[in-house]
């Protein structure tokens, strides 16, 4: 799914980031996975704009559901004190698109 994330068509003044996305998998008692994949953006566009593109995109996960995750924004903030308010472009952004599926046979998810 890492793999759909990146290969998805950006959103105008949008860049890949400079990390390579990281996914991090967990299990749970029910025998379901929890997942994250973390990727880094170069934005010169608003926050929101950039979480409704990755919302809207009904990305398949795993299990062939589209859509079926949540998604956050984090910004990089070089000075303490400074003013980053949700509609501004702050250079740098940390997404994470969080999820569930069923973890069948794979260790990660006992």
């Amino acid at each position: 799914m890492a793999d759909r994330v990146v290969e998805h068509p950006r959103l105008p003044g949008t860049a890949p980031g400079q990390f390579d996305p990281q996914v991090r998998v967990r299990g749970g008692d029910s025998g379901d996975c929890w997942y994250t994949i973390r990727f880094t953006l170069d934005v010169d566009v608003p926050v929101e704009q950039v979480l409704s593109h990755y919302r809207q995109a009904k990305i398949e996960d795993p299990d062939g559901r589209r859509g079926d995750y949540e998604v956050s924004a984090w910004a990089l903030v070089d000075e303490p004190g400074g003013e980053t308010t949700e509609d501004s472009a702050p250079g740098t952004l940390i997404i994470d698109l969080d999820g569930t599926l069923n973890g069948g046979l794979d260790l990660r998810c006992l």
